[in-house]
């Protein structure tokens, strides 16, 4: 059997250097190229069997590259990957034909998982191919932590579908916005999205009249939050509801384990099931404090407009944000920002404006707080990373201490280093090995 080859077109010369090591080691012929352009000419002499391609290149951009692969060479699967992970890009390349998406920096145990799928050397079902679809506006779904990059590659995959979808997540985490984006992206865009909480049906046959599924009927979405609450005959009639043709699409969400809760015999197993076409976690967000910095931003921005006065936050009101454990996740933290809004007259945001317990200090770190959040990527990587779980933790969490020297040095990698006590060229060489851009200067 031949071995396989991949042409890697990736723009960083550590970055290709790093995935061609990896890919060679896994017993893969690798061809490089540092642009779209020299993929080309590659491409004239060669067919590779997988192409992995960078977003953000000189010149013709991987996106672009994948659209056209999808025309000319239909047949070889496109993996894309970006060091700006969002939404947008997520849905842009599953509508460029990608086979797959992964943010950077890149965990090379799941970029050869992906790559070995991508081959069908593994049994994992290699997913369809969809259709472009409609085109991305703004998105309430803020942050690129890595928590945050899985929830919109499922999302993004989600909406080139037309199947049930599970959303699960604490309360005020966001699972409604996930689902609105969901809709937003996909083919039912146009017709209504329809939100019922299940928890406050006055009767259950209001999921299914004209304030429910009724109103979602045409071509629409239905949402059913807390559907945990859905009383026993509804879950009944929205089994069948599932298999109807001309039915809205449902989209259920819920804080609890249906799993559980069937095993208890407080949910129907089939239905519980039946929702499951796709599951898309939502973390907490003491699990993303890394994401709290652009949340908060993206939350002044809104009510800056809302209050027709410019809104800003003093470092040590955001560093306060940052140590306080979030029970109430993203709606608690829209709530706090919203009242100290209200309070900063002149628009500056302090620590007297935030409504925030004290902290007690003796007690050590909060433990759904920073703790809480290293434990949990702790758990992760032992458990999917036998073997190379100390040094995927390490870059991890050095990957966010350089990133924020570098975003606070506005990327300028000599003062970087000088606030982090490190020679220059080790954080470059650092730099270089977990994928994050600075300038030199």
């Amino acid at each position: 059997m031949a071995t396989a080859t991949i042409l890697v077109v990736e723009d960083d010369a550590a970055v290709a250097w790093s995935v061609e090591q990896a890919l060679r080691g896994a017993g893969w012929q690798v061809v490089v190229a540092a642009d779209a352009a020299a993929a080309r000419r590659h491409l004239k002499r060669l067919q590779p069997d997988v192409v992995l391609t960078d977003v953000k290149m000189p010149g013709e951009s991987g996106l672009d590259l994948a659209a056209a692969l999808r025309q000319e060479l239909p047949g070889i699967p496109v993996i894309v990957t970006t060091a700006f992970g969002t939404m947008d890009s997520a849905v842009a390349a599953v509508a460029a034909g990608a086979f797959d998406y992964l943010p950077k920096p890149l965990e090379l145990d799941r970029l050869l998982a992906v790559v070995r799928r991508a081959l069908g050397e593994d049994s994992l079902a290699a997913a369809a191919q969809p259709a472009a679809s409609t085109p991305l506006g703004d998105s309430d779904l803020v942050g690129a932590a890595p928590a945050m990059q899985e929830i919109y590659r499922r999302l993004a995959a989600a909406a080139a579908s037309d199947l049930p979808v599970l959303i699960v997540g604490p309360p005020g985490s966001g699972k409604e916005l996930a689902a609105r984006a969901l809709h937003r992206h996909s083919a039912r865009s146009a017709a209504p999205f329809v939100a019922v909480s299940c928890g406050a049906l006055a009767n259950a046959d209001d999921l299914f009249g004209a304030s429910g599924a009724g109103a979602a009927s045409a071509g629409g979405t239905l949402f059913c939050d807390e559907i945990e609450a859905l009383p026993a005959p509804a879950q009944v009639r929205l089994l069948r509801l599932l298999d109807e043709a001309g039915a809205p699409r449902v989209i259920a969400a819920s804080a609890r384990d249906l799993t559980a809760l069937s095993a208890a015999g407080a949910f129907r197993q089939d239905l519980a099931w039946r929702l499951r076409g796709t599951t898309v976690a939502v973390p907490a967000l003491a699990d993303r404090l890394d994401d709290l910095p652009a949340l908060v931003r993206h939350l002044l921005s809104r009510l800056a407009q809302r209050l027709g006065r410019a809104l800003a936050i003093t470092d040590g009101a955001l560093a306060r944000l940052r140590r306080h454990s979030w029970p109430g996740n993203v709606r608690e933290l829209r709530h706090v920002i919203e009242e100290a809004a209200v309070l900063a007259t002149g628009g500056i945001i302090d620590l007297d404006h935030l409504d925030l317990p004290p902290i007690d200090d003796s007690a050590g770190p909060t433990p759904s707080g920073f703790t809480a959040a290293t434990a949990a990527l702790a758990r992760k990587l032992l458990l999917a990373h036998p073997g190379t779980a100390h040094q995927q933790f390490t870059d991890t969490v050095e990957a966010v201490l350089l990133r924020e020297a570098i975003a606070r040095t506005e990327g300028n990698q000599l003062r970087a280093a000088e606030l982090l006590g490190i020679n220059r060229i080790t954080l470059k060489k650092r730099m270089d090995q977990l994928g994050i851009a600075g300038r030199q200067d």
